[in-house]
């Protein structure tokens, strides 16, 4: 502590280059996030378009065939029964 009393103050040129030094670091983090946010992005955007395109390719195949397979029959057949209970839950009043 009594060493830093003991230093000249900095110099105007000094500080000017440690403000300027300051504000390449900034520059550079900040170019350093743009740039990662940018390639999670484009990651990000390429995942999607592939789970689309497997989306679509397991229903263009399931159409192709005209049958349903078994689960895909009780999945329906439980949607209709659970639409069926809202519908008719409560019966008409006369």
């Amino acid at each position: 502590m009594a060493s830093a009393q003991n230093q000249p103050p900095p110099r105007r040129d000094d500080q000017q280059q440690m403000q300027a030094q300051r504000y390449e670091q900034v520059q550079r983090s900040n170019s350093n996030d743009t740039r990662l946010r940018e390639q999670r992005d484009a990651r990000s955007f390429d995942t999607r378009a592939e789970e689309q395109r497997r989306a679509n390719e397991g229903a263009d195949a399931s159409r192709r065939t005209g049958r349903m397979t078994p689960d895909e029959r009780r999945d329906l057949r439980r949607q209709i029964n659970e639409v069926g209970q809202d519908i008719y839950s409560n019966p008409p009043r006369r």
